[in-house]
């Protein structure tokens, strides 16, 4: 079977959800040929019904492909390809790992993806297609019935999480991280209210915060006394996973529990156990369901858990190391290769069995 990615330029999703999987398979010997590009190849003209309006898609390349997965489809030419596909008897997944019509006003994607409607279209997008794959049981329900979806978790490469972790070091100030953009967040780190900084004060001149991203105006958010540290956004996902583990020693995933966030993966839990970092994280559904980290609900779970991990290293150490055992045994790339592999396979089947119907 030949299956054809057509990723987006979306740095993390292309690593995560295409380029490792497509690696993994390749490297499990499934009997899956596997080519990764960006977008499709297509001819636009003129609609004959039309000829002064916009081109459109009138044919699509699938290269020999039998499966194509396209990744957020979020455009009209996307869906024209979707149908042309189909109807060249070629499979078509769609793969979404967000709820895009539900990102929340705040959020820099919201206008594009919710007032213009572009999220809706994914949806279109997600019922016509073969099958749809998601990265959590949540967006299964949004997107895809379970006869016409599947999960398929995120999970990390063997070589990341083998770099030697976190926990190994014996720093004299601990930092106390997190990773990501207040512009993509905007309501989450406020989870923790004034847990961190009881936590900064009880450590004070042991701890210190920092943000691997884009800090923003989270000083304001956390009414912090002191401006976080600011480590710019590594866009090399290889380089970005390494610097998690080379420069937290505590990571913190604060999400607001909303519709959009009850969909998300489990994935920054996941990234900081991988490199060994002590993780403290709020209750969604994905992060019990992973059962990795230190659950906080309220200002002092957090202030709790981020002091005792500073003033107890045994102890950070002690539970770092666990994590990223589990992560090991359970959440490598290798361990969701057969699940990637037997969902192409099903949607190839099934658009065997529309076409049989359909003839």
């Amino acid at each position: 079977m030949n299956v054809l990615l057509a990723h987006t330029v979306f740095t993390g999703s292309l690593f995560h959800r295409m380029a490792e999987p497509a690696r993994a398979v390749l490297e499990a010997g499934l009997g899956v040929e596997v080519a990764l590009q960006h977008g499709l190849r297509t001819v636009m003209a003129s609609d004959p019904a039309d000829p002064d309006g916009p081109l459109v898609v009138r044919e699509v390349d699938a290269q020999g492909a039998d499966v194509v997965v396209l990744q957020l489809p979020k455009t009209r030419e996307m869906l024209d390809c979707l149908r042309l596909l189909q109807a060249q008897g070629v499979a078509v997944v769609v793969e979404l790992d967000d709820h895009l019509t539900a990102v929340p006003p705040g959020h820099r994607g919201h206008d594009l993806l919710v007032r213009r409607g572009v999220g809706r279209i994914a949806e279109t997008c997600a019922r016509e297609a073969d099958l749809v794959t998601v990265s959590t049981p949540r967006l299964l329900q949004e997107y895809g019935r379970r006869e016409h979806g599947t999960v398929v978790p995120n999970a990390i490469p063997r070589r990341v999480a083998e770099l030697p972790p976190a926990y190994e070091r014996q720093p004299d100030v601990v930092t106390i991280g997190w990773t990501g953009s207040v512009g993509t967040h905007p309501y989450d780190l406020q989870e923790m209210e004034s847990g961190l900084q009881q936590a900064l004060d009880r450590t004070a001149g042991r701890s210190r915060f920092c943000v691997l991203g884009q800090v923003g105006n989270a000083r304001e958010l956390l009414r912090l006394t002191d401006e976080p540290l600011e480590i710019p956004w590594i866009m090399d996902v290889d380089g970005y996973s390494a610097a998690i583990g080379e420069r937290f020693d505590v990571g913190v995933a604060p999400l607001r529990i909303d519709t959009f966030n009850n969909c998300k993966s489990w994935l920054k839990v996941l990234e900081y156990s991988a490199r060994g970092v002590f993780c403290v994280r709020s209750p969604s559904a994905e992060y019990e369901r992973l059962g990795l980290g230190y659950r906080a609900k309220r200002p002092r779970d957090w202030a709790t858990a981020i002091s005792r991990a500073v003033e107890d290293p045994d102890w950070r150490h002690e539970q770092a190391a666990a994590a990223r055992e589990q992560v090991l045994a359970r959440h490598l790339t290798e361990h969701t290769a057969e699940l990637w592999a037997a969902a192409w396979r099903r949607a190839r089947d099934n658009r065997s069995r529309a076409d049989r119907l359909g003839a």
